[in-house]
């Protein structure tokens, strides 16, 4: 009597376990992956037309623009790494700037950094 009682709870827990894993891989299969030229095409359409990102934009928008070009590995860009190279160069300043900005907004630069 005592080992159904407590193999009931363990059989629901491999249930459990089964329907979680399961589940995930479902999840997953739907995850997103840019590489680094799919970042910066992403991040180039955000500075044109009327919905690009500008220094009078929401914080959130400024914060997901700045980090997202900080995230690109230029190493990766193939066509596109003179573009690149030329934009973190002369806006270099602008780009410490909006992290000085948004740091004194409570935001996690860590994962952006500008070298």
């Amino acid at each position: 009597m005592i080992n159904k009682i407590t193999s009931i709870p363990l059989i629901l827990l491999f249930i459990l376990l089964i329907s979680m894993a399961s589940f995930s891989k479902e999840y997953s299969q739907f995850g997103l992956y840019l590489t680094d030229e799919d970042k910066f095409d992403l991040w180039g359409s955000y500075n044109r037309g009327e919905g690009a990102v500008t220094d009078q934009s929401p914080d959130e928008l400024i914060y997901n623009h700045t980090c997202l070009f900080l995230s690109i590995n230029e190493e990766n860009l193939d066509m596109k790494k003179g573009p690149y190279t030329r934009y973190k160069k002369v806006n270099k300043r602008k780009l410490e700037e909006r992290i000085k900005y948004l740091s004194s907004k409570s935001f996690d630069m860590t994962n952006c950094i500008l070298d």
